[in-house]
C-alpha cells in the first residue's frame, strides 16, 4: 500500500470546472467513504496561457471548483494538487485539451421519440433506436451513457430475450439496469456524422430514456476502455490506463456533451 491522491474530474465547456479528490485505502481496513474525502487539499487549474484558478472544496458536494474558469474548445489545461495522506507530503499533476467545438447530436437525423420495445420492420428485423451525431474535428471517441428515468421493478421489462427474472432479482441489481453505456471508437478525426445504436439490451424498463453522448479526450478514452480491464489471465493486476504524473491515481479529462432523449413503450 502506497497513499494515493484519488483524482475524479472531467472539464466540460459551459459547466463550472469540478473535480473530486479523495485517497486510497489500504485493502485490509474497513474504510467510511467520509473518511476518504480529502478537505484540505491545495489544488488549482492551469490554462495554456499560463493563468492559474484556485479550486475551493465545496461542502455540499464535496467537490473541489474553481468558479472562475472559462472552459472553452480546443483548450489544454492542467491540474495541480498537493495534500498530506498518512504524514506523507504527495503531488499529482495531470493535463487534458478540451475537444474541438462542433459536436452535437443531430435529432433530426436520429431514431428516437417513442417506439414499442423491440419493434420490428416489414421484414422482421429489429430497430433500434440511434443516434446520429456531428463529430468534433480531432476526436474519434465517442461514449453515450443511457439511464433509465422510471427504473422500478414495475417498469421492468420481464419478457426480454436476455434474463429470466423476478422482482426480487430487478431489485437487487436495479442500479446495473438503471444506468447502462456504449460507445464507437475510432471514428473519423473529421468532421463528419457517426451513427450510435441504442440496443435493447440497453433497455431494460418501459418509460423514458436520458442518453448523454460525450465527444472524448484522449485521458477520457484511454481511462474508460481500461478501468475494468485490470487483471491478466494469471490472476496478477495491472492499472488501468492513467495520465497522471506523480502520486495520483484517477482521472482528469475533457469532453463536450450533448443529450438526447428517447420513450420505450409496452405496446
Amino acid at each position: 500500500y502506497n497513499p494515493k491522491i484519488v483524482i475524479q474530474g472531467t472539464l466540460i465547456p459551459g459547466q463550472i470546472a469540478q473535480v473530486r479528490l479523495r485517497r486510497n485505502v489500504p485493502l485490509n481496513v474497513i474504510a467510511d467513504p467520509n473518511d476518504m474525502i480529502l478537505r484540505n487539499a491545495n489544488a488549482e487549474i492551469i490554462d495554456e496561457d499560463g493563468n492559474s484558478f484556485l479550486m475551493r472544496h465545496n461542502t455540499v458536494n464535496q467537490m473541489y471548483e474553481a468558479g472562475q474558469l472559462r472552459v472553452d474548445y480546443g483548450k489544454t489545461y492542467t491540474l495541480q494538487v498537493q495534500a498530506v495522506i498518512d504524514g506523507k507530503d504527495l503531488s499529482a499533476t495531470s493535463t487534458t485539451t478540451v475537444p474541438q467545438q462542433g459536436f452535437e447530436v443531430l435529432e433530426e437525423k436520429s431514431r428516437l421519440g417513442s417506439m414499442v420495445y423491440r419493434s420490428r420492420d416489414a421484414l422482421g428485423g429489429l430497430i433500434n433506436f440511434s443516434i446520429v451525431v456531428e463529430r468534433s474535428p480531432g476526436t474519434d471517441f465517442y461514449p453515450a451513457s443511457v439511464t433509465s428515468l422510471n427504473a422500478d421493478t414495475s417498469s421492468f421489462i420481464y419478457d426480454n430475450p436476455f434474463a429470466d427474472l423476478d422482482s426480487d432479482d430487478v431489485l437487487d441489481d436495479l442500479i446495473d439496469f438503471k444506468y447502462n453505456y456504449t460507445w464507437i471508437q475510432d471514428a473519423p478525426l473529421t468532421a463528419g456524422e457517426s451513427f450510435i445504436d441504442i440496443f435493447s439490451f440497453f433497455t431494460w424498463f418501459y418509460g423514458d430514456y436520458q442518453v448523454v453522448v460525450y465527444a472524448g479526450d484522449r485521458n477520457f478514452k484511454d481511462f474508460l476502455l481500461t478501468f475494468e480491464q485490470i487483471q491478466e489471465i494469471d490472476g496478477n493486476f495491472h492499472e488501468p490506463a492513467l495520465h497522471i504524473d506523480g502520486d495520483g491515481i484517477g482521472y482528469f479529462a475533457s469532453a463536450i456533451a450533448d443529450t438526447a432523449y428517447f420513450t420505450v413503450l409496452r405496446e
